[in-house]
């Protein structure tokens, strides 16, 4: 009873607040289901504590599955700092031993309560027709979402689409052996279709972009196609039907690139007008990226060690206004990626990276490496440090049209536009100055830091369309799943992966919950 009483005590606080300043409710436990379904304020206040425990649950591992693996990380942090065993993310050293990941990244915690929120707003007679709809489109969406991170990262998987109900709630102890990969995907495109025909023309972000919507629905579409044509056989028809979901999201998603790089992720420019879908961080719940300090304990160097550092003017960091630091630097970038994966002139190299120096006795400086400078944080009011009350971007307009870009180029069609829309936002008013016949697709006047016979320019559509990524989207957890999606002959030439090891393991615990579990291939 007490549970109940608490659900329903928070149900009705939250409906003071708006936009995305309320998910620090989680779900009712099914514990209390039977005595909870007992009005639309505690749907609403169920849809919320959702896309709360999205955030609380998965923020960090969405990241770590879709990232670190790739060829951004790898060299030993500056500082000296103790990796922690994230150095096996970049050296794809990963094992039966060590994971990385357990209890494939607390996914099928959040799939249940899905699961409980489709299965009671299909049965409700309280919401209106509208409302309920929007529900639906919400939660088939957010499950096909999260069926698409386990089917990119472990393949076959177990399917579960009723919720687990009674006086426990252990979902690692399913007795269930994993569906094929074909399955999986069979059943996100039947819940992203499940998801646009609940949304039907109602293109809306009614409760804020950290809730998910009928554009993310169409952004996911896209994504989801791509790699099926690419990577499960669906060819033309698949990248055909990518395209045209991802064209509806440009002509209805009411959406635009922000003018400057740095203005996507400012602290006071939040669901702006190129966001679709972002994982919310605030003070006003006090959860900061990536939940419990994450990001501030991964991505962040030391005050101390900052102390003997300066910056490209050599002006000593601590003297910098803003650069009020204290964390812990776990993920070292690559000291190369700061010197040749940008062209010059793009903005996009300062909004992203900050290079660090060692001032010499005779006034020289030497470039030691880069930090991470996309997402800045901000000071409150009172306080002697930065705190990251960041939005953690999930879906961007500038990765629809890079994603539409790649859709047209396998159909044989030009993606210039696209991939010309992003690189102009990229280089500001010297697009259109003397270095546009230098940066405007296609050249072949580019650089990058591999040495290999597609890297001097956009010769390489494909080349011309990853290469692009990776400087829009360092720290978004994007760079594996789009190796991965174009395929394994770029994962091996980009990253320390085995051909063999391209998914992940499974964590012992998982398997003895589980007798019909069997570990990944290659473990």
């Amino acid at each position: 009873m007490k549970k109940i009483i608490i659900a329903m005590m928070a149900a009705v606080s939250l409906l003071n607040f708006s936009g995305c300043d309320s998910l620090d409710m989680e779900p009712v436990s099914s514990i209390s289901d039977a005595n909870y379904w007992k009005s639309p304020d505690l749907f609403k206040a169920f849809n919320i504590g959702l896309h709360g425990l999205l955030r609380s649950q998965s923020s960090y591992n969405i990241f770590v599955l879709g990232e670190p693996r790739s060829d951004i990380y790898g060299d030993q942090p500056f500082g000296g700092e103790a990796t922690q065993g994230v150095e096996r993310f970049s050296y794809n050293t990963i094992n039966a031993e060590f994971t990385g990941i357990s209890n494939f990244a607390n996914f099928y915690t959040t799939l249940n309560q899905i699961n409980l929120m489709i299965r009671r707003t299909n049965e409700t007679d309280l919401l209106g027709e509208a409302e309920k709809n929007y529900y639906l489109g919400q939660a088939y969406g957010l499950r096909a979402y999260i069926y698409f991170h386990l089917l990119r990262s472990w393949g076959d998987v177990i399917i579960t689409t009723e919720p687990t109900l009674g006086s426990e709630l252990d979902i690692s102890h399913l007795d269930k052996a994993a569906s094929p990969a074909s399955e999986v995907m069979d059943l996100i495109k039947k819940d992203i279709d499940a998801s646009e025909k609940a949304f039907g023309g109602d293109y809306s972000y009614k409760q804020g972009k950290c809730y998910w919507s009928k554009p993310a629905t169409l952004m996911l579409k896209g994504e989801v196609y791509l790699w099926s044509g690419r990577q499960m056989g669906g060819g033309t028809g698949d990248y055909t039907v990518a395209k045209t979901a991802l064209q509806d999201l440009q002509q209805n998603g009411n959406l635009k690139l922000q003018e400057k790089f740095t203005d996507v992720f400012s602290f006071n420019n939040k669901e702006n007008s190129e966001m679709i879908f972002a994982l919310h961080s605030g003070k006003e719940d006090d959860f900061m990226m990536w939940r419990d300090y994450n990001w501030r304990n991964n991505m962040v160097p030391q005050r101390e060690y900052m102390a003997g550092y300066c910056d490209e003017t050599g002006t000593p960091f601590l003297e910098i206004p803003g650069y009020n630091l204290q964390g812990l630097m776990r993920y070292q970038v690559k000291k190369d990626h700061y010197l040749k994966s940008f062209r010059e002139g793009d903005t996009r190299l300062k909004g992203t990276l900050k290079a660090v120096y060692k001032k010499h006795e005779d006034g020289t400086l030497e470039y030691i490496a880069p930090i991470q400078y996309k997402f800045q944080g901000t000071t409150l009011e009172g306080s002697n440090e930065r705190s990251w009350y960041d939005d953690y971007p999930i879906y961007r307009y500038a990765d629809a049209l890079l994603l539409l870009a790649e859709a047209k180029a396998l159909l044989g069609e030009d993606p210039s536009t696209e991939i010309n829309a992003v690189r102009e936002r990229a280089y500001g008013s010297e697009y259109f100055n003397a270095h546009k016949n230098e940066v405007a697709y296609p050249n072949d006047k580019g650089s990058f830091y591999n040495d290999n016979p597609f890297e001097a320019g956009d010769e390489n559509v494909m080349e011309a369309i990853l290469k692009e990524r990776l400087r829009e989207f360092f720290f978004e957890g994007k760079r594996w799943y789009d190796l991965r999606r174009f395929g394994k002959d770029y994962v091996l030439k980009y990253t320390t992966a085995q051909e063999s090891r391209l998914l992940w393991p499974i964590n012992e615990g998982a398997l003895t919950n589980n007798p019909a579990l069997k570990q990944t291939p290659g473990y």
